[in-house]
């Protein structure tokens, strides 16, 4: 068992800071990075953390919005990843839908390059990045509604009318969890959200890094099969393969 008081001292630092990495928490802690890591090992079995290449992360409640100044500060190097698969199926003159997640956001060098384009989205940051990096004959739309702080995004039922106008290519979303039995949303206004822009969608994206594996929320806006790819930053489970081929969709990693 971990002594306690060096179980307290991770999470009292982990409440502090949110995030760190794993050499500077050494630092702070007096101990080799073997011990560290065996002592996070545990914790991350408790549900208490969750650890990424290099450092650690506080875990959050269930059904609880992470901020997005929070979460675009881990997983940098796994979410470029995703994004530059992500960007191979985005051409010329395409009209997409972007999310305001810190996956979709990573995509922003990506749609700088876009010609004759139409990006709508949601984010409130991203939109405000675009209109700085876009190619001129490129539109930005954002969307109206509801403002969420910690998500800094846009939701609701003027939204919902706006989306109608356009007709969309790929809708490119992710989550904040997932399950072999669908893909789930912390907010209750983002899932219905998230649902209604697949509706309308040629075709729909989904980009989950891999802490999003097994993690269920309440809200539910998607099965499985709403989606033709799914883009992660490293091979899922077994029982996640056979369920894409059983359903007809791709992993990429």
């Amino acid at each position: 068992m971990m002594k306690e008081p060096r179980r307290e001292q991770i999470l009292s630092l982990l409440k502090k800071h949110k995030q760190m990495e794993n050499i500077h928490l050494q630092k702070k802690l007096f101990c080799s990075l073997s011990t560290l890591r065996r002592e996070l090992l545990l914790l991350e079995k408790e549900g208490l953390i969750r650890r990424y290449r290099g450092g650690v992360v506080l875990e959050v409640e269930k059904n609880h919005i992470i901020s997005t100044r929070y979460r675009e500060n881990v997983m940098i190097l796994e979410k470029e990843h995703i994004a530059e698969i992500a960007s191979t199926f985005i051409g010329p003159g395409m009209s997409l839908f972007i999310d305001s997640s810190s996956t979709a956001k990573a995509l922003i060098p990506h749609l700088a390059k876009l010609s004759n384009g139409v990006i709508i989205t949601n984010g409130l940051k991203i939109a405000y990045e675009l209109l700085h990096v876009c190619q001129q004959d490129t539109k930005i739309y954002m969307i109206g509604g509801e403002a969420i702080k910690d998500s800094e995004s846009v939701v609701g039922d003027y939204g919902n009318s706006f989306l109608e106008l356009f007709h969309i290519d790929l809708c490119i979303l992710s989550s904040t969890g997932i399950d072999l039995k669908g893909i789930y949303e912390a907010n209750f206004a983002q899932a219905l959200f998230k649902k209604k822009v697949m509706r309308l969608a040629e075709q729909s994206l989904l980009l989950v890094d891999y802490t999003k594996f097994g993690k269920k929320h309440a809200y539910k806006f998607s099965d499985w099969s709403s989606f033709e790819s799914v883009i992660t930053n490293l091979e899922p489970s077994t029982e996640y393969l056979l369920l894409a081929k059983k359903l007809g969709f791709e992993f990429l990693y």
